[in-house]
């Protein structure tokens, strides 16, 4: 890398030295050629020369250019002879005025070889090298007033007209060989061409100025234009430079057509060469400036075509350009493959070819577009040349008509869509049978997002809010259900967009009922697996709870009497033992039957005995406690379990109760029966077991059965 580096240094150094030795060359050159004896060149070489140096080379070059080249003119006017005041004066200022001109460009310009800033190059170059020209001038002038005592006037007047004609000419100049190189030269024409166009120029100008004969000078015009026409920049700069060498050199050796002028002087003579130089200049670069930039617009112009055309006809995109009142001014071979016309084939209008639902609302956009400018996007249907329709969606613009006198024209590019018509109109088919599944759904159907606003409603739930979808879409829930409701389910939701499936039970009122729901929150995922949203479905299993409590009604209590039936006396008469064991508190069993109850089958027949068994039930659990538990056996056979019992009194007083309950007249289909029942009572007080409580309450019955029936009977367990 440090050898690269050192490399670069050295060929930064070399390209120094050479810029400092060309800019020496050319002072040198210049006032031994050109220069009268104490007085200025002709035209100044250097200048230009510098100027296009730096114009082509990177910015940061600059400054060190500008030492070397300040050296070299130094060093140059010092060979010539000239005095130290003379050469630091006149040194800086031609140093000085190629540098305004590159400066001024860099600024104002940026980069002058961009050929699309021609114009703004060429107004920054004339006013810089007006403005360099004259300072230096200025400081040329006064340095030789004051120190060789010449005459200020036409000192700053040659000097002035000596190098902005260097700089214009040899900086172009300059800039043309830099930037298309020697081989280059010519090549729009090519170089025999070129050759024979300068050769042209070269020989005319050697023509009018080998005799002084004639006032021929308006004969260089033909062919040196004739070159900026054919070569642009390049045939200016290097065609002007011949005139310019070869009217010098004709001039300083007394040829040419200003020798005319007998009694002119040597410095008068100067200035008329120098006035025929400024104006071949100010004929042919304005000339050259203005081909070059219409060349660019051409080209620009030409890509622009092209690619306009390359786009229109391989698009598959179709482009089509119209008049306001229809008539078709273009349409792109995109056509044949969209519709399958040709383009020469297609309508005039074209409007023949829209479909009939579709041409008004093509009409009404169409005067929409050309009232308002405002591009429009349109959806249509176009018949296609095998006689179905084609759907197109077309983004249309006005835009200025080519003649300022017609009405605004209309540009649109259209596509075929007929595809993804037919994909949403089966997702619109979708969506709606979606709606009428969800919506006739025996359930609640939401969908939230992650902000937990509604995004989806069914009738369903819109119904049980008592609201319309357009109140509760866009909305937060707390604003829908309510603060109460939302914070119940809150951690549910909060759950849900966590990413779990959550499923719970919620009693909630419904037009004035109440009603159980089973919710169910599922989760939405991305395709990152984020959630982006909850799908919360409400079932309404009101009806599956009351028929749960109807089962289990059915599975514990007897259908007839409403009655523990056998299965739930033995589950509470275990739960009874089992205390009876830890706590030892005692346990009373009653078990009896009606009296004479296949009597009143017989006689009332099945359904009266079963409204006997009915009243039955009824008064004994009448007579009972709410702790205690009546359960029906099966038939007329009943039970009663009686906790924390103290004592057998305290049983034979709930059996007493139930006796005692009996004694009105049962009343059955007209017919007054009385009824009575035989009580068994079995008292624990310590632990025993199911069966034996059982044997010994029945054995407890069959003994009040023997004392006569409607009494009752203690038998204690040891």
């Amino acid at each position: 890398m440090t050898d690269e580096r050192a490399r670069e240094t050295l060929a930064f150094a070399a390209r120094t030295l050479v810029v400092g030795a060309l800019v020496g060359i050319a002072t040198w050159l210049a006032i031994t050629l050109f220069r009268p004896a104490g007085g200025v060149s002709i035209i100044w070489v250097g200048s230009g020369l510098l100027a296009g140096i730096l114009l082509t080379s990177p910015y940061r070059a600059w400054v060190p250019y500008l030492i070397a080249a300040l050296a070299g003119n130094l060093l140059a006017r010092g060979l010539a002879g000239d005095a130290l005041p003379i050469i630091l004066g006149r040194g800086i200022a031609s140093t000085f005025d190629a540098a305004v001109v590159a400066y001024a460009l860099h600024y104002f310009v940026g980069d002058a070889r961009n050929p699309e800033k021609l114009l703004r190059v060429a107004g920054v170059s004339v006013s810089s090298t007006l403005l360099g020209c004259a300072i230096s001038a200025l400081i040329a002038a006064a340095t030789s007033t004051t120190v060789g005592h010449a005459a200020f006037a036409p000192t700053f007047a040659e000097w002035f007209a000596s190098h902005t004609l260097g700089m214009v000419i040899f900086a172009t100049l300059t800039v043309v060989l830099r930037e298309l190189g020697a081989r280059k030269i010519g090549y729009r024409g090519g170089h025999l061409k070129f050759a024979r166009s300068m050769g042209l120029v070269a020989a005319t100008t050697l023509g009018v100025f080998a005799q002084q004969r004639y006032p021929l000078l308006f004969l260089v015009y033909p062919p040196l234009l004739l070159g900026v026409f054919r070569h642009r920049f390049t045939g200016f700069a290097i065609g002007s430079a011949i005139v310019v060498v070869i009217s010098i050199v004709a001039t300083s050796n007394g040829s040419g057509p200003l020798g005319l002028i007998s009694d002119a002087s040597f410095e008068e003579r100067t200035l008329l060469l120098q006035l025929f130089l400024a104006i071949t200049c100010l004929t042919a670069l304005p000339v050259a400036v203005v081909l070059a930039e219409r060349g660019r617009l051409a080209a620009s112009l030409r890509d622009n075509e092209r690619d306009y055309r390359m786009l229109a006809v391989h698009s598959r995109d179709l482009v089509v350009h119209m008049r306001a009142d229809g008539h078709r001014l273009y349409i792109s071979p995109a056509v044949t493959e969209l519709l399958g016309w040709e383009p020469n084939e297609v309508p005039e209008s074209g409007r023949e070819l829209v479909h009939p639902d579709d041409a008004a609302m093509l009409t009404e956009t169409m005067t929409r577009l050309l009232q308002t400018g405002d591009p429009a996007n349109v959806i249509y249907r176009v018949k296609h040349k095998q006689g179905y329709y084609v759907w197109i969606e077309a983004l249309a613009r006005r835009v200025p008509s080519a003649d300022p006198a017609l009405p605004a024209e209309i540009v649109y590019s259209g596509r075929d869509i007929s595809e993804r018509v037919q994909i949403e109109h089966a997702l619109a088919d979708n969506q709606r049978r979606l709606r009428v599944i969800t919506d006739n759904l025996p359930a609640l159907v939401s969908h939230i997002d992650k902000n937990e606003r509604f995004t989806f409603v069914n009738a369903q739930l819109c119904d049980a809010l008592g609201r319309g979808p357009e109140s509760i879409l866009g909305q937060v829930m707390p604003a829908v259900v309510g603060w109460r409701i939302y914070n119940e389910i809150r951690p549910h939701v909060q759950a849900a967009l966590q990413g779990q499936q959550v499923s719970f039970e919620a009693d909630r009122g419904f037009q004035g009922e109440p009603r159980t729901y089973q919710a169910t929150y599922v989760p939405e995922f991305d395709d990152d697996r984020n959630v982006k949203g909850v799908l919360m479905l409400l079932f309404d299993i009101s009806r599956l709870k009351h028929a749960e409590r109807e089962l289990e009604m059915l599975a514990r209590h007897d259908s007839l009497t409403g009655l523990a039936n056998r299965r739930q006396f033995g589950e509470r008469l275990e739960v009874a033992l089992a205390r009876l064991r830890r706590e030892g508190r005692g346990l009373a069993l009653l078990y009896f039957d009606i009296d004479r109850f296949k009597k009143i089958n017989d006689t009332l027949g099945h359904a009266g005995g079963d409204t006997v068994l009915v009243e039955f039930a009824r008064r004994l659990q009448r007579s009972l406690r709410e702790s205690d538990l009546a359960a029906r056996l099966g038939g007329d056979e009943f039970v009663v379990i009686i906790e924390d019992v103290a004592s057998a009194e305290a049983a034979e007083v709930v059996a007493a109760k139930i006796l005692a309950a009996m004694q009105p007249h049962f009343i059955v289909e007209a017919t007054t029966l009385q009824v009575t029942t035989s009580i068994g009572i079995a008292i624990a007080a310590g632990a025993t077991d199911a069966e034996t409580l059982m044997r010994s309450a029945d054995d407890a019955l069959y003994e009040a059965k023997a004392a006569g029936r409607n009494t009752y009977r203690t038998v204690a367990i040891a």
